[in-house]
């Protein structure tokens, strides 16, 4: 694999993330259907994470060849100028063919950037900058953007299928470092992993599950209790229905709600491998915001579809999907619709978004209850910080930050009849 063949990788990978809005990883593996994708060089593991960083840095290249005159630079461009930066900033001599065709496609350019604004230092999106600059000021974005290009990888023990301590014992045997979570004993931190989690024998029998922190206080704030009826309204892929079932020890009921039928099916099996009692799980497909359910639940779980923007760190490719602001109020009427909607069908329900944009937190709360005078916030029981302090509900909320609790961003809010 030479230079080219890294280069042709990287432009088809962002040609499909932009073409096709799906994630980096399969972005990826899309084209190594059709390029060969390791060598001496690179295996097909680092060509992935340099796949990642190359998509991750995607605003910054841009900015630099607008700065040099190429207004609309093609993929490969941005690729060549990528893969020409990186090796220079590891110490590693750029072939001299990739450095004449860089510095053809951009006269007079220097390495590195000079002093410019967080958006561009951090490679996002100019609009997101300017409004987490009106909420948390320019200290704290800096921190939460650096803290959105890092990784922090929890993994959640399925207690249904294998107790903590063997857990830990069997990843340290095999080369994976983990530290238990002083909050919840069931979760563990990655520190080290000499081979991808995915490879891992625990991972394909459902032992242990890639979940975020904030993703589960989403559901420890929930608070389900064995013997209660849970309704799931946006449940697919499943892995907090299933949560809610370990934490029960599998006697909760389950009706999980999805308007996907490929969704469901993918949630079967999940369920099946995770060791989920699916006598006490019913999938229905459906639209949360307007499905009707006959029998009045204990709780009502809406972990809604978002902008994903609190999960950037799992997949750059958010970055790219969120160039204009526009999904956030697309997201929004969705997520008011299936809110309202679970007030009506639940005692107490937790509405979660995996973002970070208040327009997908405080505000849906905030409309869904001027419509609604029989639920009232409750403060959701578990770590976090409150919310954003420009909305009257701050206090009565939770947020979960990169910058501050090492998880996704996540907003958590508890509503209870």
């Amino acid at each position: 694999m030479d230079v080219d063949d890294v280069i042709s990788v990287l432009a088809n990978v962002l040609y499909h993330v932009k073409t096709r809005k799906i994630s980096v990883r399969k972005a990826f593996t899309e084209v190594c259907r059709t390029h060969k994708c390791s060598s001496r060089e690179y295996t097909r593991e680092e060509l992935y994470q340099l796949s990642r960083l190359f998509i991750s840095k995607y605003y910054t290249l841009k900015y630099l060849c607008e700065k040099h005159g190429r207004l609309e630079p093609t993929h490969r461009v941005l690729a060549r100028l990528f893969l020409y930066l990186y090796l220079t900033e590891k110490g590693v001599k750029p072939p001299s063919k990739l450095k004449k065709t860089v510095l053809r496609d951009l006269p007079g350019l220097k390495e590195g950037l000079e002093e410019v604004e967080a958006y561009i230092k951090y490679s996002f999106p100019k609009w997101m900058y300017y409004e987490f600059l009106d909420l948390l000021g320019s200290v704290e974005v800096e921190e939460l953007f650096s803290a959105l290009n890092k990784r922090v990888l929890w993994l959640r023990v399925n207690t249904l299928k294998i107790d903590v301590d063997k857990a830990v014992r069997e990843l340290d045997e095999t080369g994976v470092r983990v530290e238990v979570d002083r909050d919840i004993p069931y979760l563990l931190r990655v520190v080290e992993s000499k081979k991808p989690i995915r490879t891992h024998r625990l991972f394909r029998e459902g032992a242990i599950i890639p979940q975020d922190k904030a993703s589960v206080l989403v559901v420890e704030a929930l608070k389900p209790e064995p013997g209660s009826l849970v309704y799931d309204f946006a449940a697919a892929p499943g892995v907090k229905s299933s949560l809610v079932m370990q934490l029960t020890e599998n006697k909760a009921r389950i009706i999980a709600i999805d308007a996907s039928p490929r969704r469901l099916e993918a949630m079967k099996k999940l369920l099946k491998l995770y060791g989920v009692d699916d006598s006490r799980v019913k999938l229905v497909l459906g639209d949360g915001r307007y499905i009707t359910l006959r029998e009045y639940g204990d709780y009502g779980l809406v972990d809604a579809p978002c902008s994903s923007s609190g999960a950037i760190s799992k997949d750059p490719a958010i970055k790219i999907f969120l160039e204009e602001d526009k999904i956030v109020f697309e997201m929004k009427k969705l997520q008011i619709g299936i809110l309202s909607n679970a007030l009506k069908h639940a005692e107490r329900v937790v509405y979660a978004t995996c973002s970070l944009m208040p327009e997908e937190g405080e505000e849906v709360v905030l409309e869904t209850l001027s419509q609604s005078i029989n639920h009232e916030l409750r403060e959701p029981r578990v770590q976090g910080s409150h919310g954003y302090r420009k909305y009257p509900i701050h206090e009565k909320v939770k947020r979960l930050f990169p910058h501050l609790h090492a998880t996704e961003g996540f907003f958590i809010a508890r509503l209870e009849k």
